[in-house]
């Protein structure tokens, strides 16, 4: 596989849109959270992997959004519809007439505006962390207490924003991400965009989607609550909700229940990994694995689990992982009851 390489577009109003592709097969275009960098992105390890993965079944294309990475930073109006033509710039230079779309987290809103928009260019419609209208992410006073953060000190404002969207992340990973962040946007384009956050609302066009939808959230996601996920599902017709059992918002940076296998069965149309496969028996689980999941059974959460076994939340938020690839199942009750199938807990009286 060729590693990819920036190639530039006319956007809106003539600012320059960069773009990248990777992989060969049907089309899949990765519209851009908050911050984006079209190659700082991938050098972490986590998010290497799951590119690695969409690119093996699909022909990967993903940009900067206008104020980030290398995409014009200047001469711009930010606005929803400024979204939706730099995605439609980038479609047509790459010349995708067709494609399913991921909308990530701030990627959302304008993914769901060019899929209500131009239904025939759209296959099939993930949405990732994402939510359908910006004040259901957070309060305003809370807003502009981030923003100040941001604008007065973007060290620190970096910082804080990575032990809110990867809360497991250790030291070395924290310094990754703020990191990640100062390059992608200069402090002041940062607070502009969370501006631009809070005004989008797309819950009208919602019932309008006419192609398959996933939704995919975090259930403990502490950047874009859970309920702003489950809103999109109960708007958008015949959307299939899947709510993982994790509390990172940045879905490539930790791979938490198999995301990507679950997006990839999706945008092929078939049924989860987690029910074309038939119940293991639960031998491959480690030791270990088996007391993480006596634990979780028993309703303990991954923080009282980390201190009951002596070990670190990240450690049991991989063994969780891992228990979820070997043990199929949807959700801690499905793997309370596979604790129960084991022999590792007591059924309920």
């Amino acid at each position: 596989m060729h590693e990819s390489s920036v190639q530039l577009c006319e956007g809106p109003g003539g600012a320059r849109v960069a773009f990248a592709s990777l992989g060969q097969g049907p089309p899949l275009v990765l519209v851009p959270g908050w911050l984006c960098h079209l190659h700082e992105l991938w050098t972490h390890p986590a998010a290497a992997s799951a590119r690695r993965k969409l690119t093996a079944a699909h022909r990967l294309t993903w940009y900067d959004r206008l104020g980030c990475g290398l995409s014009d930073r200047q001469g711009f109006e930010l606005s929803l519809e400024n979204d939706v033509q730099q995605l439609t710039a980038v479609m047509d230079a790459a010349g995708i007439d067709r494609a399913s779309l991921i909308g990530y987290s701030f990627g959302g809103p304008p993914a769901a505006v060019f899929a209500a928009r131009y239904p025939e260019r759209v296959q099939r419609l993930v949405f990732c962390s994402a939510f359908a209208r910006g004040s259901a992410i957070t309060t305003e006073e809370r807003l502009e207490a981030l923003k100040h953060v941001v604008r007065m000190n973007w060290n620190v404002g970096s910082r804080t924003l990575a032990a809110m969207l990867v809360p497991n992340g250790g030291a070395r990973e924290m310094q990754w991400y703020g990191r990640f962040q100062r390059m992608a946007a200069s402090s002041a384009m940062a607070a502009r965009l969370l501006d631009h956050l809070w005004t989008m609302d797309i819950r009208d066009l919602l019932p309008t989607l006419s192609m398959p939808v996933l939704v995919v959230h975090n259930r403990g996601d502490r950047a874009v609550p859970l309920s702003a996920g489950q809103e999109i599902a109960a708007l958008a017709p015949g959307a299939r909700m899947e709510i993982l059992d994790g509390n990172e918002h940045d879905p490539f940076l930790r791979d938490s229940g198999s995301l990507v296998e679950l997006i990839l069965d999706f945008l092929a149309g078939r049924q989860p990994a987690t029910q074309r496969h038939p119940s293991m028996p639960g031998g491959e689980l480690s030791t270990r694995e088996r007391e993480v999941l006596q634990h979780l059974a028993g309703g303990a959460s991954n923080k009282a689990i980390a201190t009951a076994l002596g070990i670190s939340v990240g450690t049991v938020e991989r063994h969780v992982s891992n228990i979820y690839g070997k043990l199929p199942a949807h959700g801690r009750a499905d793997l309370a009851l596979r604790a129960v199938k084991l022999g590792l807990v007591s059924p309920a009286p």
